[in-house]
């Protein structure tokens, strides 16, 4: 794999590079200056990048497991916090989009510990941060009924802790305030790679809509 990776660097230089010089030039001498930032799952299925069609300077991102955003007043909160003071403070982006995904290993976890603890069992804790990280979003899960095995609790557990962080990022106050001068906005999508579709979050609700194309 590290030989692919190698081969793919010499690919980009050769082929990507000679056609995006100028701008690759002008991102090392002017910095970035994108105008949207991601906050993503560091699940390999999911590439913003290319989900986007976007190029090097166009997304400030940001990924970790189950795209959490902890609560501001959160000892959590210091990782993705200065990511999204520098985005907001320096950067001045002008959206911020929560993207979860299908089939979350992470908020899997997280609802396998919520069982858990629902029927009190003791299980030997094979990871060392894995749950400790996603317990952040127990909040979020508070209402989800584990003894309904409708389909779709999956879904229902994903967007809920995908509205969890969108809620979350409107507790930093100086995001706040961007958001109440309309110099910001904030979104929260949901991304199925097996049916290929986006889900947003609808304005007045927490209901998701799917997006038309």
């Amino acid at each position: 794999m590290v030989k692919k990776l190698v081969n793919g660097f010499k690919n980009f230089r050769e082929s990507y590079f000679e056609k995006k010089s100028q701008v690759l030039q002008q991102l090392a001498e002017k910095g970035q200056s994108p105008k949207t930032m991601v906050i993503c799952c560091s699940d390999s299925r999911v590439e913003p990048s290319i989900l986007f069609g976007t190029g090097p300077g166009d997304l400030f991102v940001v990924r970790n497991v189950a795209n959490l955003v902890p609560p501001f007043t959160s000892k959590d909160n210091v990782s993705i916090g200065s990511a999204l003071e520098y985005a907001v403070k320096i950067l001045g982006v002008k959206d911020i989009i929560v993207l979860g995904h299908a089939h979350c290993g992470g908020v899997a976890a997280l609802c396998k510990s919520m069982n858990n603890d629902k029927e009190e069992e003791i299980t030997d804790n094979l990871t060392d941060f894995i749950e400790s990280w996603v317990d952040i979003a127990k909040p979020a899960l508070s209402k989800i009924s584990f003894d309904n095995k409708e389909e779709n609790i999956e879904v229902n557990s994903e967007r809920a802790v995908l509205l969890y962080s969108y809620n979350n990022l409107l507790t930093y106050p100086w995001l706040n305030d961007a958001i109440n001068e309309k110099s910001l906005a904030i979104h929260a999508w949901w991304f199925d790679f097996k049916s290929v579709t986006l889900w947003k979050k609808a304005q007045e609700s927490d209901l998701f809509m799917l997006m038309e194309f």
